[in-house]
């Protein structure tokens, strides 16, 4: 059986609904309101025959456990979540893939943010260490636009493991490092890899960090010597896009 979540926001249900209607199971608006997006909102529940509902505004806070939720709010089936051998079995049917992999992040709003980057840029798979991370934030599916229901997703056990599994079957490992002395720009992201990206306090962990076929560094020059997380994300996965699609 399929796990459901809410998701909630009017950007965030316009994309999902978008992109993947047969995900929805109902669509909740707030009764009364006079929000002209909202009619947009309604237009496409009908052409998309997704079922709609009107409630009261403290139903909705409620349910997604928020006031700040614009007046919206849905209930989604999840994509079923691969583990550590129905990922590398997927992975074996991808001719050249791009994998992103969370190595001790727990804040749902960076999560959500790299999220919705590896969507865009068309990752086949986010892996995260599993109990780490609780999917089902309607935090992480704000920030994320919904792309955390959208894409792949491995919850694995033992992340050491896995990496080695994914080197066993031919993918290179491409860790981020602030201390790495090679350039992001100068690795060869046009071939099958997996981009890991750590925490901002502790950067990816040693045994993670040992496994790495590559560690790279963004070069920065003001003072402040880090980025967040997800913009350092965003960068890696963008140079791995321009690679594929440009050189």
């Amino acid at each position: 059986m399929s796990k459901t979540s809410y998701i909630y926001g009017i950007n965030t249900i316009l994309e999902s609904l978008n992109y993947n209607s047969e995900l929805f199971i109902e669509i909740y608006i707030k009764e009364n309101s006079d929000n002209q997006r909202f009619k947009e909102i309604v237009a496409l529940t009908e052409e998309k025959n997704v079922p709609l509902k009107k409630i009261s505004k403290s139903r909705l806070d409620k349910m997604t456990a928020t006031s700040k939720n614009q007046g919206l709010a849905a209930l989604i089936k999840r994509k079923e979540k691969f583990n550590s051998k129905t990922a590398i079995k997927y992975l074996d049917t991808i001719r050249n893939p791009l994998i992103l992999i969370l190595d001790g992040l727990e804040d749902p709003r960076n999560i959500g943010a790299c999220y919705r980057t590896a969507n865009a840029s068309g990752v086949d798979m986010v892996v995260i260490p599993k109990n780490r991370v609780n999917l089902d934030s309607p935090v992480l599916s704000k920030v994320s636009s919904g792309a955390s229901e959208l894409t792949n997703t491995a919850y694995v056990s033992n992340l050491s493991n896995f990496i080695k599994a994914l080197k066993k079957n031919g993918i290179w490992i491409c860790g981020s490092s602030d201390s790495a002395l090679t350039n992001y720009n100068e690795i060869d992201f046009n071939q099958p890899i997996a981009i890991i990206v750590g925490s901002e306090e502790k950067g990816i962990r040693y045994l993670t960090e040992k496994n790495c076929d590559y560690l790279v560094s963004i070069p920065m020059k003001g003072p402040v010597n880090s980025l967040n997380v997800s913009v350092a994300c965003g960068i890696l996965l963008y140079e791995a896009i321009r690679q594929r699609l440009y050189i």
